[in-house]
């Protein structure tokens, strides 16, 4: 049932579909049988097939309409997005779900009529592939359950808040370790960068190290809608040499995303039922860039104090510096957008772009040494998220320690606040060479 396309503010709340859950328990169980049977009763009778499915092919339908099922009922519990999610139609993406693209045609065409399912018309909207933001747009349709639907599914007992204990994440549909080539710019818009499958001892390592901290991490609980799920993503994956060693970075593939929340929000998750709190790793990137040039950073002042410039102002410029690998001719859109709903006006106004770059680099010549597909935030961040690995790995096998990463820091229980910062200083300066600040945040 196609609707009228609501606000777009709305719509960029939504979030995407993942089409990776199975029903675990009875309820579901029976409630997915009883929406395949009047599925595939309501295509018999307006799209016979002329041949029936094999059992394969049956089966994966099956696990379609549960996977989609899922989503459906999960999302309409986003207010923000007024229940809508979405989901865009890539073959090669949808190949790693439970949801084919000829499953995920057929099944909002079937549903859409049906009026279990209602779908915007294919507008623009924040990608967000596999937990990694990607600040461009692309074209997906947005997709809500009707009440009547959430009314099926409540007769089965379940609920937008009841999903994910009748629907668990099916591992086999989870990659934990994902590779991409670097993010695109076409007509003026950035793409997530295409999805690659690498095979061999390499690839296979890394996934089973990705196992092996997921398995450490569920030896405990965490006050989250369903235990935690970490996925490792590789970016740049067609620049020459590349051995597993660009991007790299951890992401939440469970439900309640952690790294999504606001910093407040995230003070009162507990593990194992006690309070926690968060160690962060200062100007990590800006550290490392440092450290790999055989230098250790100065910490005396603060690295982000420069000049008479506004530490949010300096702090940005290094930020894109290290994101580009090159000073930044013009002020990032994102950042000027900000200040300007901040001051009133955009930052030019205030400061010359090219009296702070040149600032900037005075107190850090090391950024000059960056270099556009050589040297800049890939190799960074996989320096950053193998100090955290291993940090993480031994926290869990050397003390029974489990901690959330957080990018550029660790949210760890307050009782194990100074031997997880001990842990991941000396991560940072057997890998590096130095060890870098890290700071306690207060409770």
């Amino acid at each position: 049932m196609k609707i009228e396309t609501p606000d777009k503010e709305v719509l960029n709340k939504a979030k995407m579909a993942e089409f990776n859950r199975v029903a675990t328990t009875c309820p579901a169980k029976h409630w997915v049988k009883s929406l395949g049977k009047q599925t595939l009763a309501y295509e018999a009778e307006h799209y016979p097939r002329a041949r029936a499915r094999q059992q394969a092919a049956l089966e994966s339908f099956n696990g379609a309409v549960g996977a989609f099922a899922a989503d459906l009922m999960y999302h309409y519990g986003n207010d923000e997005a007024e229940g809508f999610m979405y989901r865009p139609l890539d073959r090669e993406e949808l190949s790693h779900t439970l949801v084919s693209a000829r499953n995920f045609e057929k099944l909002a065409q079937y549903w859409g009529d049906l009026g279990w399912l209602e779908m915007t018309g294919h507008i623009k909207a924040t990608d967000d592939w596999e937990g990694q933001k990607i600040p461009g747009y692309s074209r997906a349709r947005r997709y809500r359950a009707t009440v009547s639907f959430v009314e099926q599914a409540q007769a089965y007992q379940i609920t937008p808040d009841t999903v994910t204990a009748h629907f668990e994440i099916n591992g086999n549909q989870v990659d934990l370790v994902q590779f991409r080539e670097t993010n695109k710019t076409a007509h003026g818009q950035r793409r997530g960068g295409k999805r690659v499958r690498l095979k061999g001892p390499a690839a296979d390592y890394q996934l089973q190290t990705m196992r092996r901290l997921n398995r450490a991490m569920q030896a405990h609980t965490y006050s989250l809608k369903e235990p935690p799920i970490l996925r490792r993503l590789f970016n740049c994956v067609e620049r020459d040499g590349f051995d597993f060693d660009l991007g790299g970075r951890f992401y939440c593939s469970s439900s309640d995303d952690w790294m999504e929340m606001p910093k407040e929000e995230r003070k009162h998750i507990t593990i194992d039922g006690e309070a926690t709190t968060e160690i962060d790793v200062s100007a990590s990137h800006l550290f490392i860039l440092y450290a790999i040039h055989g230098e250790r950073l100065d910490y005396a002042s603060d690295p982000y104090n420069v000049a008479e410039y506004p530490r949010d102002v300096v702090k940005q410029i290094i930020v894109t510096m290290i994101g580009a690998g090159k000073p930044p001719q013009r002020w990032p859109k994102g950042f000027a957008k900000k200040y300007k709903q901040q001051h009133g006006h955009l930052p030019n106004k205030d400061y010359k772009l090219k009296d702070v770059r040149e600032a900037v680099l005075q107190k850090h010549p090391l950024l000059k040494k960056l270099k556009t597909g050589k040297l800049d935030w890939a190799n960074l961040q996989f320096e950053e998220a193998e100090c955290f690995l291993a940090a993480m790995l031994s926290l869990h096998e050397a003390k029974s320690i489990p901690s959330l990463p957080v990018h550029d820091s660790l949210i760890v229980r307050q009782a194990d606040v100074n031997i997880a910062k001990e842990f991941l200083e000396k991560a940072y300066k057997a890998r590096l060479g130095f060890a870098p600040k890290v700071t306690i945040s207060t409770p």
